[in-house]
């Protein structure tokens, strides 16, 4: 299958030194991955974590043994979770290919130094400083080599390496992130956004595929379903976005929780002594002036110490959206705020709204 991609905000995807010299696979697969295991552990199912001891390996051996006719239970059995029977763990390969085809790629043109106007915070030595994200030039001469992500068109192709697993899975999942986030890294950044250049993508089958997996399993600590928000944004007042209210609003954002460092770090992500990624991601302005606010506010956390919790947190994020701008959809499970389905806490309905699917096609 070949899915035709246009960058609606530049997309960074890493690689050799950390740096993005083209577009790289695992960077993609990376981003799928990741979006796969949250859903994955919002219907709870079985979602390993790979980034610490609780990765998947398979055991060959007793794969061997199991004469369950259910392809899928044997493997959970032979000691791979949902995530891994199709992303692939140690002794068993992922269950699909990708391979990207620069189409009509080059960088991207951006602000290498972006400053916000008016607006000024003290720094842990009491001393007055102008908020500034930085991007390094590529046309300078410097060490390391400069991260410039790119953007124009590009195409995916997907080919199945199983015959029991369908492209068609993975596809679904490309449609859903270009719905509601973004492709890649650095998401908070901005970067990431597209669009699919072949017309919209059936989602079906990802759900067929994910209604399998639904189970009882509980993830208080980690990207879930269950605590993932999802907005579109416009400015009020018939205004238009620039480069520059990205980070506006990133600044804003982590205003609100400046009187407590380690939530606002926590939250809003920290490069400063233990790295911390943020939790909320806002693209560039994109299409008709719209941008995109989504992220995971985990339920546990020792930072909120009695005085905070996810509803706070989430509350405040919604409140500042809904006064400063004009929110034009928030998705959330389990919430009064969902502007569709509000206090919905069924995830497979969920799922299917945050996929398209109507219930007619559903019943098919």
């Amino acid at each position: 299958m070949d899915i035709r991609i246009r960058t609606l905000t530049p997309l960074w995807t890493g690689g050799v030194g950390k740096t993005c010299d083209r577009l790289h696979e695992t960077g993609i697969i990376g981003s799928l991955r990741w979006w796969y295991e949250a859903i994955v552990r919002g219907l709870g199912g079985k979602a390993c974590n790979p980034t610490s001891k609780g990765e998947c390996a398979f055991n060959a051996e007793e794969y061997a043994k199991i004469s369950a006719s259910d392809e899928r239970q044997r493997l959970r059995n032979a000691g791979l979770c949902e995530v891994c029977q199709v992303f692939g763990a140690t002794g068993w390969r992922r269950r699909f290919r990708l391979h990207i085809v620069e189409t009509e790629v080059s960088d991207a043109q951006i602000d290498h130094t972006i400053s916000l106007n008016n607006s000024k915070y003290t720094d842990d030595k009491g001393k007055q400083r102008t908020p500034t994200w930085y991007f390094r030039d590529p046309t300078q001469s410097c060490k390391p080599k400069p991260n410039t992500p790119k953007q124009g068109l590009f195409t995916i192709q997907i080919q199945s390496l199983d015959s029991d697993f369908s492209p068609d899975v993975i596809a679904a999942l490309i449609q859903f992130i270009a719905d509601w986030a973004a492709l890649g890294a650095r998401a908070q950044m901005g970067f990431g956004v597209i669009e699919l250049q072949n017309g919209r993508i059936d989602t079906q089958p990802i759900y067929d595929w994910l209604v399998h997996v639904a189970g009882n399993q509980t993830y208080t600590d980690l990207p879930s379903l269950r605590n993932i928000f999802l907005a579109r944004i416009s400015p009020k007042n018939g205004e238009t976005f620039s480069e520059k209210d990205t980070f506006n609003l990133k600044y804003d954002l982590r205003r609100l929780f400046a009187s407590d460092k380690r939530l606002r770090h926590f939250i809003m992500g920290t490069v400063k002594g233990k790295r911390l990624a943020a939790k909320v991601k806002m693209s560039r302005s994109y299409g008709d002036g719209l941008m995109r606010v989504w992220g995971w506010i985990p339920e546990a956390a020792d930072v909120y110490q009695g005085s905070w919790n996810r509803d706070k947190v989430v509350s405040e994020i919604h409140k500042h959206l809904s006064t400063n701008y004009t929110l034009q959809v928030w998705r959330e499970m389990n919430s009064p705020r969902d502007t569709i389905t509000p206090n919905n806490g069924d995830a497979l309905v969920f799922l299917r709204d945050l996929l398209a699917i109507l219930e007619e096609d559903n019943a098919v």
